[in-house]
């Protein structure tokens, strides 16, 4: 990664962007956790996904909360550059790595959340890489 700081302009607007994927995909999957109730699964999305396949409704949950967990970072990691104009550390990417995963066990089943926690540590790494 390059140590020059992007223009103030260029953050802020990545930061919103960031910021309304973010909520996007946090309105989706409560949609999901909503849908996934006993009394309305039957007939909601969800429950026509699972007529579909079993496996599919499980899989968006994942991506869903995976997502939240990518734009969420990004979005704290441009904010504390545009506050501070320093780059964040890995305290602040691993307390969202686990606030998203407490969020997932909480809301889906703990195989969705362990699989996020999967997709989320592969994000992580990639940040890792991309350091040197």
């Amino acid at each position: 990664m390059s140590d020059e700081i992007p223009e103030r302009r260029q953050i802020v607007r990545s930061t919103v962007l960031t910021g309304f994927l973010t909520a996007a995909l946090m309105v989706l999957g409560l949609a999901f956790w909503v849908w996934s109730a006993p009394d309305v699964v039957d007939a909601s999305p969800v429950g026509t996904l699972n007529a579909l396949n079993p496996f599919l409704a499980l899989v968006l949950e994942m991506l869903t909360m995976a997502g939240v967990f990518v734009f969420l970072t990004v979005t704290v990691v441009n904010l504390r550059l545009y506050m501070t104009q320093i780059r964040s550390g890995w305290t602040e990417i691993i307390l969202l790595l686990i606030a998203v995963f407490i969020m997932t066990f909480m809301m889906f089943e703990s195989g969705v959340a362990f699989v996020t926690l999967l997709l989320s540590l592969a994000f992580v790494v990639y940040l890792y890489l991309l350091q040197e």
